[in-house]
């Protein structure tokens, strides 16, 4: 299914429901995305910013139970976002991923909830407040949609409301057009996916991140640490160097970092 057809059935059935929220949503994303497929995630990110009244947005997926891939952003500024929640390993997307919920915030929720991601977000992103949403595919969940606003603005049920319609419509283009699996996709579809997603999977965030897991494994080895133990080793360093995760990871890879002086780097500092 292109794009195109698949533009023209969501728009049908949105329209059948009288939401015109959810058309704006599909004429902003159809309108841009073209043929280029490989942009879409952050075409939805774009269009979904803009339909909801906001400023920034970017999408995450879960594609195992530890493997979170950043899939698209809006703008460069929401992509930092994203990299700053995972490389502290805390933040409105992983609770919205975890609960199953949708989950507001503010600058004063953030420093009470998340005082390390708060100080980082405060310092390097002009965002004053968030929304996350789960991205779900029947009962389950396999990603977030990360929204933000430069406003101290006060959000209320309508506003969820939007951004959960929104985020449901993402989550079908996701599933239809690009092939993803969801966590309970049935295992037959799997091998026509595959062809489908190596555009996206293959982008230079996804493979970045993927650095991470990579590094993780390294000082398994190295350092003789169990997984949440190494990935905690990393983050600190990550945070006392002033560099994102996936940045750090990219350096141990490349030998740029030597993972013998991350044990004692374990103060946390700003993060560019």
């Amino acid at each position: 299914m292109t794009t195109e057809e698949f533009g023209r059935r969501l728009d049908g059935r949105q329209r059948h429901h009288g939401t015109p929220l959810l058309p704006t949503f599909e004429r902003l994303w159809v309108d841009e995305v073209g043929d280029a497929e490989e942009e879409l995630p952050s075409v939805l990110c774009r269009a979904a910013a803009r339909a909801l009244g906001m400023d920034g947005a970017g999408l995450c997926v879960q594609v195992e139970a530890d493997l979170r891939l950043p899939l698209g952003a809006s703008d460069e500024l929401s992509a930092t976002a994203e990299r700053l929640q995972f490389t502290t390993g805390e933040g409105p997307c992983f609770e919205a991923m975890a609960q199953g919920r949708p989950v507001i915030t503010d600058r004063a929720s953030m420093l009470q909830r998340w005082p390390v991601l708060a100080v980082l977000q405060q310092e390097v992103t002009p965002f004053e407040t968030g929304l996350a949403i789960p991205l779900r595919a029947g009962g389950g969940r396999f990603g977030v949609l990360d929204l933000y606003s430069r406003r101290p603005q006060s959000m209320d049920g309508h506003d969820v409301v939007a951004a959960q319609l929104i985020a449901q419509a993402i989550a079908d283009v996701l599933l239809e057009v690009l092939g993803f699996s969801a966590p309970d996709a049935e295992a037959s579809g799997a091998e026509a996916s595959a062809d489908r997603r190596v555009s996206w999977l293959d982008s230079s965030p996804v493979r970045r991140r993927r650095d991470v897991w990579v590094a993780i494994g390294m000082a398994n080895l190295t350092l003789g640490l169990p997984h949440d133990d190494a990935i905690a080793v990393l983050r600190a360093a990550a945070v006392a160097r002033s560099q994102s995760l996936d940045h750090l990871a990219h350096e141990v890879i490349n030998g740029d970092v030597q993972l013998e002086d991350l044990v004692e780097d374990r103060e946390p500092g700003g993060l560019l």
